[in-house]
């Protein structure tokens, strides 16, 4: 999402002043530390005293902190040439920017990519992120907001009424969304999964389906459209009480597919009656 981690941020400031103490022995305030904090220990590459509360204390720790997280400070901050460095910072001596990407790129190491979700440029920004909020049941449906101890007078799903409105039943499990999938999928030729439960396992199942890496850069978008769709048209019925039919549902997928892959993609516009019938071989 291009936010910073603050906790990087803070890990990675706090260790910019092992960097200034190695790199800057002979300033005052450098000898002030070392004279406060000087002790047998001549395998530390600063001095600190765990003893000795203080500022000095908190940046002391950072070898610790980030051992915990794989990164050997002693091994990162090296010497050549007589300047002070971090290892694999190519730009400049030392940058809070680069100490922060490893910090990222370490906190990120074991854990395995998501498949069910990838960033579709073709796709607005919004249709993304509201697909990705979906897959982290990060949404606002009832079965969401009762648990964080908001107050309903139905926690039933507005449209069927037949169960709790969970993320599930919103993008999968209600007659309304069924049917909506149900025809997006006839429209671009992938059989509707029968004997899948979850949202995530309908995503795998879609994305499972054989074809072009372009076929499949297509049919993600036309997802995130579908996932747009349903969750405006959930919003219009709870907000507004309107309810939308199916068709019209369908019918503005197609419209929103269409506008994105003519406006947001590098590849040939499709022609408007082709794209009704899913001609797509002239993209492909």
């Amino acid at each position: 999402m291009g936010v910073g981690n603050i906790s990087d941020f803070n890990l990675a400031m706090l260790t910019k002043w092992w960097w200034r103490f190695k790199e800057n022995p002979d300033q005052m305030w450098a000898k002030v530390v070392a004279a406060i904090h000087q002790n047998r220990n001549t395998a530390q590459l600063v001095p600190f005293k765990t003893s000795v509360p203080g500022v000095w204390k908190d940046i002391g720790s950072m070898d610790s902190k980030l051992s915990k997280l794989g990164i050997d400070l002693t091994q990162c901050l090296t010497q050549n040439n007589g300047s002070w460095s971090w290892r694999n910072d190519e730009e400049q001596l030392f940058s809070v920017k680069q100490v922060r990407k490893d910090l990222e790129i370490a906190r990120l190491a074991g854990i395995p990519d998501d498949p069910c979700f990838s960033w579709n440029t073709w796709a607005t920004p919004k249709a993304n992120f509201l697909l990705w909020r979906v897959l982290i049941d990060r949404i606002a449906s009832r079965e969401n907001l009762i648990k964080r101890g908001v107050q309903l007078d139905d926690e039933f799903c507005p449209r069927c009424g037949l169960s709790l409105e969970s993320r599930d039943h919103i993008f999968l499990s209600c007659i309304w969304a069924r049917c909506i999938w149900w025809n997006v999928l006839a429209w671009v030729r992938i059989k509707y999964p029968v004997e899948v439960y979850s949202f995530r396992e309908f995503l795998d199942y879609v994305n499972q389906c054989p074809g072009s890496k372009v076929w499949k850069h297509i049919i993600q978008l036309i997802i995130l459209a579908t996932v747009w769709r349903i969750w405006n048209a959930r919003n219009e019925k709870v907000f507004e009480g309107r309810f939308i039919p199916i068709n019209t549902s369908v019918d503005l997928i197609k419209e929103d597919s269409f506008v994105w892959l003519s406006n947001r993609a590098n590849a040939r516009r499709p022609l408007w009656d082709s794209w009704k019938m899913f001609d797509v071989v002239n993209l492909l």
